[in-house]
């Protein structure tokens, strides 16, 4: 612990990352505040909701796996258990595997196969092959290519942007759950996460009980390094010093603040300033979001991912009939889309990108092209559109360092790719913030971790990573 038994410590940024650093931080007895741009806590976990507390939208689909040991450790010490605030809808066995299975030919899965055992062997370099260049570059059928496009609930452009060193990580895992005889449910909210009794309420009450000061509604924009500390510059042009900062920004906030930012901070993290423009466009994992609301619940519930996730754009969609006592009459249910705008798919039926069409329009033909599969889903009441968001995601170009400068800067987000789960994973932020929090004070509390992935960028014998300097341009 470099700084001292108690040391003033600033978080930058509210979700789920950046809640458990807070949390482990100031339990650990430091003084803690967090930032969060928004006028509530969750960052992606929280749901749109009205004045009156009634649900308007999610950002994204976001699903819970049981296989997960980070996160029930986390709701417990925050006072509660996972199973109140999450509900399976899906079954990895019969939703995932079998249609997959069926689809592929045998020489699909032959070839899936073998790459899969030589990448476990190391071999074939899959660390630095994307999934886009697999399927590009291998004899698979069209049905094989779909699933690989969409498959892991990855979906959409994040999937082919992902290494499939990553890729089978994530197969891998999902395989393991169903092989262990429970055939891998797929659980989502139970509830808005951000309503009253929802995980991420209690988690932030948790938070003020540990002491941690929860600044809302209130963006950094500047960082500076000093001798007393790094001074922290608001949007209001307030002024504030810590003696360490951790970062838990998505890639398009972490990139913003460091090119306004004391360029000691991006070149400690191994880049020059004019690089992040790379970094942003292979790490970020961004969406957007649409919600339909019915006046009852769909006649047929939507297959795992909606009937289109393998066709075009390659959205995700889920119906969640469960929040109907959060709904505001006469909506009895909600379907809540995922959608990639920066996808090179051309539109199956209209062969349009989806950058091509507004926000609206997507709405619009997404849910046509439900309508068009299954005639007896309904019109819906309204769609509500959440601007695009964005999660993380590890590319060939590497991880970053958890930390630079002595330690006094941390990264508390998915890209020091330490976490064995990437993307929007509730998983892999709470593990990426408890990694950052005990890299700053290894006598602070342990979250379980459960099988660490192997990076494959890690120097042998080394917890040492190699510089984003050498994988990443020198311009923007």
């Amino acid at each position: 612990m470099p700084l001292g038994s108690r040391s003033q410590l600033a978080v930058i940024g509210g979700g789920p990352a950046g809640m458990t650093a807070a949390l482990l931080l100031a339990r650990g007895g430091h003084g803690v505040t967090l930032y969060e741009r928004a006028a509530g806590l969750g960052g992606l976990w929280a749901s749109r909701l009205d004045a009156d507390g009634r649900f308007l939208s999610d950002n994204s689909c976001k699903v819970y796996q049981p296989s997960y040991t980070t996160t029930p450790a986390l709701m417990s010490l925050i006072g509660t258990d996972w199973r109140a605030h999450f509900v399976p809808r899906y079954d990895l066995t019969s939703d995932w595997l079998e249609p997959f299975v069926r689809d592929c030919s045998w020489r699909d899965l032959r070839a899936l196969a073998g790459a899969y055992l030589a990448n476990r062997a190391g071999l074939g370099g899959f660390h630095e092959v994307s999934v886009d260049e697999f399927v590009r570059t291998r004899e698979l059928t069209d049905a094989c290519r779909a699933w690989m496009c969409a498959t892991a609930l990855g979906g959409i452009a994040g999937t082919l942007r992902m290494t499939m060193w990553e890729f089978f990580h994530r197969i891998g895992t999902n395989v393991v759950e169903i092989l262990a005889g429970t055939k891998g449910p797929l659980y989502w909210n139970e509830r808005p996460p951000n309503a009253p009794g929802g995980f991420v309420t209690i988690w932030h009450a948790a938070l003020c009980r540990a002491g941690v000061e929860v600044r809302a509604d209130t963006q950094v924009d500047k960082l500076e390094v000093h001798p007393e500390g790094l001074r922290l510059t608001t949007a209001s042009g307030e002024e504030v010093t810590a003696g360490a900062v951790f970062l838990a920004l998505p890639p398009p906030a972490l990139a913003r603040l460091l090119r306004t930012s004391d360029p000691a901070l991006a070149e400690g993290f191994g880049a020059p300033q004019s690089a992040l423009g790379g970094l942003v466009r292979d790490s970020a994992y961004s969406h957007l979001g649409v919600t339909w609301s019915f006046s009852s619940e769909l006649p047929n519930d939507l297959p795992l991912g909606g009937h289109n996730v393998r066709r075009g754009w390659h959205p995700i969609l889920v119906q969640h009939p469960q929040y109907q006592p959060w709904l505001k009459p006469p909506a009895r249910t909600v379907v809540v889309a995922s959608l990639a705008v920066d996808t090179e798919f051309r539109h199956h039926r209209l062969r349009t990108l989806a950058s091509e069409h507004t926000p609206e329009e997507l709405a619009a033909i997404v849910w046509e092209d439900e309508r068009r599969i299954d005639p007896s889903l309904p019109e819906p009441l309204s769609a509500v559109i959440t601007p695009s968001s964005s999660a993380t995601q590890i590319t060939r170009q590497g991880p970053l360092p958890v930390s630079c400068l002595g330690g006094r800067v941390l990264l508390a987000t998915n890209l020091h790719g330490r976490a064995p789960y990437f993307t929007a994973s509730l998983e892999a932020a709470i593990q990426a913030g408890a990694i950052a929090a005990t890299a700053f004070d290894g006598d602070l509390e342990r979250l379980p971790m459960g099988r660490p992935a192997k990076l494959p960028w890690t120097v042998a014998g080394s917890a040492e990573q190699r510089p984003l300097r050498q994988v990443v341009g020198a311009t923007d």
